[in-house]
């Protein structure tokens, strides 16, 4: 689908905004946790967001830089005013942008290991198993500088990433044509799949099984405890069972009975922070999928879905920065 002069324009000027407010949203979390190192990073939990800000940093500001980097004189590209040295750069960068997820999943384990049924201590998951977390979060890193000799990174529209070049040597799927010959980007749709979109939704699978675990897992405990409350205070001398009922009944002819039955508060914080984690990578990443399908599917791009894949994506590390904030944090 060939697009408006408004809507190219649109397309090139949103992610300046948004990407701007990721990279502001990551170096808030930094400096939130290194004004207070001395404390924050005995801990894994900072350590590790501390990596994921770190590196969402570069590709916030690559995304947010939006056509600027793509050759001067692309065709269809509104505000192209780079090279090709450039636009393998933004690229890179942008490539790196999945080392946030893997961190994502990473913390979700963190999580996973002290709220189990057998918890670890900080102290434990820190020399077992924190060097091990940080070294799967490299994988990306690879896999962008893997991009480089494979002169990978070329206009994608949006902004430079993993991309055939000229665009005429691929079929409207993103396969190559047998007509044309690639100069660049040879095989590019097949690592867009094996170097993003294969590890992101894998990412995004394992996060929602391992907070359902988790949030099951504190359920159980707290209904436990509450059953031994409740044992106990059946094993209290008559008199104070007694008195408790008076003060009881006492109370319900004041205060208004509750229709929904007691919360397990911690098991409510557990569910939330798993909406907020997954929802933050669904809420990021749900549209440039969409626009994914929709070109394996019909072949063409939808303006809804790349609007909203130019908005979302470069906003990931203001997400990140909302759950650090304002997310419940149980551990």
């Amino acid at each position: 689908m060939v697009f408006s002069f408004s809507q190219r324009k649109a397309l090139s000027i949103i992610p300046h905004i948004t990407g701007a407010l990721s990279v502001i949203g990551s170096l808030s979390i930094l400096y939130d946790i290194l004004k207070d190192r001395s404390r924050k990073l005995h801990r894994p939990y900072y350590r590790i967001l501390l990596g994921m800000s770190f590196f969402d940093v570069f590709a916030s500001a690559s995304l947010g830089m939006s056509t600027l980097p793509i050759p001067k004189g692309t065709e269809g590209v509104y505000g192209a005013m780079g090279t090709t040295r450039t636009c393998a750069a933004q690229g890179f960068f942008i490539q790196l942008m999945l080392v946030s997820p893997f961190y994502n999943l990473m913390l979700a384990w963190y999580y996973l290991l002290l709220g189990k049924n057998k918890p670890l201590s900080e102290e434990a998951i820190a020399s077992k198993y924190e060097k091990y977390m940080h070294a799967f979060a490299m994988i990306p890193v690879l896999f962008a500088v893997m991009g480089l000799p494979l002169t990978l990174y070329n206009s994608a529209d949006l902004w430079c990433w993993i991309a055939a070049y000229p665009p005429t040597c691929k079929n409207k799927d993103g396969t190559h044509g047998p007509d044309w010959p690639c100069e660049r980007g040879e095989n590019a749709w097949l690592f867009r799949w094996t170097f993003f979109y294969a590890p992101l939704w894998f990412i995004i699978a394992a996060i929602t099984v391992m907070m359902i675990i988790l949030t099951r897992a504190v359920r159980r405990e707290e209904k436990q405890v509450i059953e031994m409350q409740k044992q106990t205070r059946l094993r209290r001398p008559s008199f104070e069972r007694e008195e408790e009922i008076r003060r009881e009944q006492h109370l319900q002819n004041y205060i208004p009975q509750r229709e929904q039955p007691v919360h397990l508060e911690r098991s409510k914080q557990m569910f939330y922070q798993a909406v907020f984690y997954v929802g933050a990578f669904y809420i990021t990443y749900v549209f440039a999928t969409l626009n994914r399908l929709t070109q394996l599917i019909g072949g063409d791009n939808i303006f809804v879905f790349m609007i909203m894949t130019s908005t979302l994506t470069p906003m990931q590390g203001f997400l990140n920065f909302l759950v650090y904030r304002h997310g419940p944090c149980v551990a």
